[in-house]
C-alpha cells in the first residue's frame, strides 16, 4: 500500500475516532455574557418590572412532601426585593399573611442536594398572593423585558444556576429584544452521569427554547454517599 492511500484511509478514519471519545465539552464562548445577578442563597428577584408593581417579592423554597404535614418543614426565603406590607392598611394582618402564605406544590423540583420546590410571594396592599407555577410566574412577569426576569422564567422550567461562574450562570441580551441565558441540568457524581450545560433563548412572551448543550463534566466511577 503507498503512503498517498494510508494518509486518504487515515485523514477518512481520524474524524470518527476522534467522535468516538467522548468527555467533557467545554462551556460555549461566553463573550457578552453577564453573570446572573443573586443574593447570598440564590437567583435575585430584583430588577422585575412588574405591573402593578407591588410593595414586596420573595423567592421562596419548600420541601414538597414534609410527610404530610407542611410546618415540619415551612418555607424559606431565597431572595426578596421591595418592603413587605408597605400600602398595606391593615399592616399587621398583611404580615401575618405573609408569614403563614403556603402552596401545596411549586416550580422548578430539584434534588441535587435536598429535594426543594420554589413559589414567589407578592404583597401590595392588603393583598398577599403567591404563585407557584410557571403559568403564573408568566402572568406575574408579563413582558419578559429584563435579564433577571429571563433568568426567573428559565428557572421556573427547571434549569439550574450556580452564582459567580458563567459557565453555569449567564445571561445577555439579543438584538431582538430576547435573552440568551446559560444554566445547567444535571450532575457529575457515579458512572454514566453528566453536568450539562444549557444556552436557552428566552422570548419576550416568556417562552424558553433550547439552543445548544455541552457536557461541563462526567461523573467519576464512585460517587460519595448523599448524591
Amino acid at each position: 500500500m503507498n503512503i498517498h492511500r494510508l494518509r486518504r484511509l487515515f485523514s477518512r478514519a481520524l474524524p470518527l475516532m476522534l467522535a468516538g471519545c467522548g468527555g467533557p465539552e467545554g462551556s460555549v464562548d461566553l463573550t457578552g455574557y453577564s453573570e446572573i445577578a443573586c443574593t447570598g442563597l440564590g437567583i435575585s428577584v430584583s430588577d422585575l418590572k412588574l405591573t402593578p408593581a407591588p410593595d414586596f417579592v420573595q423567592l421562596r423554597s419548600f420541601d414538597p412532601d414534609p410527610l404530610g404535614d407542611p410546618t415540619r418543614s415551612p418555607s424559606v426565603s431565597v431572595s426578596s426585593s421591595g418592603q413587605p406590607c408597605a400600602t398595606a392598611t391593615d399592616v399587621t394582618a398583611c404580615e401575618t399573611a405573609l408569614e403563614d402564605a403556603t402552596v401545596t406544590s411549586g416550580f422548578h423540583y430539584d434534588c441535587t442536594g435536598e429535594c426543594r420546590q420554589h413559589f414567589l410571594v407578592t404583597t401590595l396592599g392588603d393583598e398577599v398572593k403567591t404563585y407557584s407555577s410557571q403559568a403564573e410566574l408568566q402572568q406575574l412577569l408579563g413582558t419578559i423585558d429584563t435579564e433577571q426576569e429571563a433568568v426567573l422564567q428559565a428557572f421556573a422550567s427547571s434549569y439550574s444556576f450556580v452564582c459567580g461562574t458563567k459557565e453555569q450562570g449567564a445571561v445577555k441580551k439579543n438584538a431582538d429584544g430576547s435573552f440568551n441565558v446559560i444554566g445547567t441540568n444535571g450532575y457529575a457524581c457515579g458512572p454514566g452521569t453528566n453536568l450539562t450545560q444549557y444556552v436557552l433563548k428566552v422570548t419576550a412572551s416568556g417562552t424558553v427554547q433550547k439552543l445548544e448543550t455541552r457536557v461541563l463534566e462526567e461523573g467519576d466511577s464512585v460517587c460519595p454517599d448523599g448524591r
